[in-house]
């Protein structure tokens, strides 16, 4: 097992706000100042004195050291020369409490004041609050404010940084994620005996664009009828957008916040620190399609919050068509709605697909006192 770590996770709110033209305008030249200081960092050149000029006279002071102090924490080009490739530079400025409002953002009664060329409020939705509250009191190492306009619009997104030194328990509570790339994520529970099992699916697009296609069909026909005007026709057009908004980003953190809260609960319950394996499928028929990306982003946000809460976790192999008592090929003997029986031909042992990934974790783990063979 791999010794001591370092896991780093990040928490992101993405607020939009609709703001004066002057507004938009003024990013827009922040970050052609910001390009011309990335380039000549990569290209080992002084910038131009003219641009320093225009920084010095057109960027808020508060905040103008962070752009050109290369001593300073929120510097924007920290490292930048290791870059392979450019990015899209957008403002970055330290989100501070109310009592340090010159020193960066703050937030004060809801809402996230920002000082550009001039003082800007973003109110942020009583939910989006309530959440941003709960992950500040978890006691973030590092808060920022990224600042940039997406398609005439100005668009903040506090991020918080938190950075954990874990080491993997000795006896721990086991959690198994296996993302099986034929029936979605199957996560095991494991304290000396099999606590739980639960399955998630990933939500069926294909189902969606059928459902869709049914009510444009019952919208045209009744159209051509005479029976709905325009503005009913707007209403069916709201139901067809709310019946594919339910996107698989959406559904990715969802279920990662449902499991890791499940994790941290039983772990207190059980009285253990736990552990988590994910076993990440390498199935050739699956690269490149949408599934591949549905499950990689999911192991991606799973790793995210799981470094975040410092709990310790690693990606290891896990088969479930190997046998880990003898390593033969297993074959299929038996399958129903629910489950899929296989069976090795050599040894002779027996389990549901879903469960042999837990047997190999078990043998990954020596030192569970003796309940895994």
């Amino acid at each position: 097992m791999s010794q001591r770590k370092v896991e780093e996770g990040f928490r992101i709110l993405t607020l939009e706000a609709n703001v004066d033209r002057e507004v938009i305008e003024f990013i827009r030249q922040y970050q052609v100042l910001a390009s011309h200081l990335y380039w000549a960092k990569r290209l080992g050149i002084q910038p131009s004195d003219a641009v320093m000029q225009r920084v010095k006279e057109g960027i808020k002071s508060y905040w103008r050291w962070q752009i050109i102090n290369e001593k300073d924490p929120i510097y924007l080009f920290k490292g930048i020369e290791k870059t392979p490739m450019p990015y899209s530079v957008v403002l970055k400025l330290p989100l501070v409490d109310a009592l340090h409002e010159n020193k960066g953002a703050f937030i004060r009664d809801g809402k996230l004041v920002l000082r550009l060329n001039k003082k800007v409020e973003i109110t942020i939705p009583p939910r989006a609050l309530e959440w941003l509250n709960k992950r500040l009191a978890e006691k973030p190492d590092r808060k920022t404010v990224r600042v940039f306009e997406r398609g005439g619009k100005l668009v903040a997104q506090i991020v918080l940084h938190k950075k954990n030194e874990v080491v993997p328990p000795k006896n721990p509570l086991l959690v198994v994620v296996d993302l099986n790339s034929s029936h979605g994520i199957v996560v095991h529970y494991w304290d000396g005996k099999l606590i739980k099992t639960e399955k998630y699916r990933p939500p069926n697009r294909a189902g969606g664009w059928i459902t869709v296609k049914r009510l444009m069909e019952i919208r045209d026909n009744l159209y051509n009828q005479g029976c709905i005007t325009q503005a009913q026709i707007n209403k069916y057009s709201a139901i067809i957008r709310r019946t594919l908004s339910g996107s698989v980003k959406s559904w990715v953190q969802q279920t990662v916040d449902r499991i890791v809260m499940r994790v941290r609960r039983i772990a207190r319950r059980h009285g253990k620190d736990p552990l988590v394996l994910i076993d990440i499928p390498d199935d050739e028929g699956l690269r490149g399609t949408r599934l591949q990306r549905t499950l990689l982003s999911f192991a991606k946000h799973l790793e995210n919050i799981l470094s975040w809460y410092g709990i310790y976790w690693e990606e290891k192999r896990l088969y479930s068509t190997i046998c880990p008592n003898c390593g033969g090929k297993l074959r299929l003997r038996k399958a129903t709605r629910r489950m899929r029986i296989m069976e090795c031909p050599k040894c002779r042992f027996e389990g549901e697909r879903d469960i042999i990934p837990l047997h190999w974790a078990l043998k990954y783990l020596p030192a569970m006192n003796g309940e895994a063979s």
